[in-house]
């Protein structure tokens, strides 16, 4: 992906010229993984030859960079419905007299694993997708996860929020309820186990909402800052209340059947910058 006037250098094999094409004082730039799959969780690095403060935005969403005078690191969510194909990073680093330097990486999009399913709701639940109350909601949440704590609050991998590993429906499955169209996607990853197991925190942060809700049933979603998020859906209920600090194994609620749900289970969700992403990859990267 180019640009309107963008100096192009086409490096020998084996040059170091490919690192001149960014302007200072951008020195490197990495994106990992790339290509990012329809759903994934995207880490773009910044290496710096003088202090800048960084910034940056993806289809019109700013990033939220972390880091030190050499450079910052910010992530991404790339959205399980994004088209596939190739697509502008813009970054920007402001110097320290004012003077702003701008690139942009092209981030390339593939294919996200997803199968369809079709979901059967029990009588008397279908009431559940009226889209005035979905939507009335989703405004809440969006309200919750759009809050951007200035600094990680977590370290490492994420832990899994069960001590069971039995998924009965995975992220980005294509939806459809009571045989209608497929009208979505599974925003998150469900696990099986019987109402009142206990759900753990999978890493550290903050709780931001420990409440009835009328989809998600009993609901705990906390802060993980950078506006990193995890939501505990349908529980029986919650253990936690709204602003306690949780650590990685803490107790915060026990797996129930409320809200629109079939059975007992556990949906665990992930948000960064207000995009669903896939739960499983953050147990497997650390990030950064």
């Amino acid at each position: 992906y180019i640009t309107i006037g963008q100096r192009l250098i086409i490096p020998t094999p084996g040059s170091s010229e490919a690192q001149a094409s960014y302007p200072a004082p951008f020195a490197a730039i990495e994106l990992s993984p790339q290509p990012a799959l329809q759903g994934q969780t995207l880490e773009v690095q910044v290496v710096l030859s003088e202090p800048a403060t960084l910034s940056g935005d993806f289809e019109g969403r700013p990033l939220t960079f972390t880091g030190d005078d050499g450079g910052g690191w910010a992530l991404v969510g790339i959205h399980a419905l994004q088209d596939v194909g190739a697509y502008s990073l813009a970054l920007r680093a402001t110097l320290e007299d004012g003077t702003e330097s701008v690139t942009a990486v092209a981030v390339q999009v593939g294919t996200g694993p997803y199968a369809t399913e079709n979901i059967q709701l029990a009588p008397g639940r279908e009431s559940l997708l009226d889209p005035e109350l979905v939507r009335a909601e989703q405004a809440r949440m969006v309200e919750l996860w759009s809050q951007v704590s200035p600094r990680p609050l977590w370290e490492g991998v994420f832990s899994l929020p069960m001590t069971s590993s039995r998924i009965t429906s995975f992220f980005g499955t294509r939806r459809s309820y009571n045989d209608g169209p497929v009208s979505g996607f599974h925003g998150g990853t469900d696990f099986g186990a019987g109402s009142g197991t206990p759900i753990y925190a999978p890493a550290s942060g903050r709780v931001v909402l420990a409440d009835e809700l009328a989809v998600r049933g009993n609901a705990v979603l906390i802060d993980h800052g950078l506006g990193v998020f995890s939501g505990y859906w349908h529980q029986s209920a919650p253990a936690v209340q709204i602003g306690q600090t949780v650590e990685r194994g803490d107790l915060i609620g026990y797996v129930g059947d409320t809200g629109l749900v079939t059975g007992a289970h556990l949906h665990w969700e992930m948000r960064v910058g207000g995009i669903a992403v896939d739960p499983m990859q953050w147990t497997e990267t650390a990030f950064p």
